[in-house]
């Protein structure tokens, strides 16, 4: 089994907003979220290196804002406004995704982050 097969072998959820609805008041608002089960992919660190970049925001509070890659087989459908969970996790695509179809390891990628704390 190859190095990337193993890395990507974890199955995801992409929450996207759903459509909009009009609430009580006529105003348009997102509708309740579209879950898509994503299988053979994963969330991990920039340039296959073990380690990722994390800061932490020094203003009196524990705030942690860690930043990873979204993985995905070629064909994944990722928006900007997409969230990944991942269990507990609840990362944030950031940007638009990238698509690498001519190597021998095709794949979409989109840069993700988590804050917590």
């Amino acid at each position: 089994m190859s190095l990337i097969a193993q890395l990507m072998s974890e199955t995801l959820i992409i929450e996207r907003p759903g459509p909009r609805v009009r609430d009580s008041t006529g105003s348009y608002i997102p509708g309740p979220p579209v879950l898509i089960t994503v299988t053979n992919c994963a969330i991990m660190s920039p340039y296959g290196v073990t380690v990722g970049s994390s800061s932490e925001t020094q203003d009196a509070s524990m705030t942690v804002e860690t930043r990873r890659i979204f993985a995905a087989p070629l064909g994944t459908d990722v928006r900007p406004a997409d969230r990944i969970l991942r269990e507990a996790e609840k990362w944030e695509v950031v940007g638009e995704p990238l698509i690498f179809p001519l190597t021998s390891l095709a794949r979409v990628e989109a840069s993700v982050k988590r804050v917590t704390g």
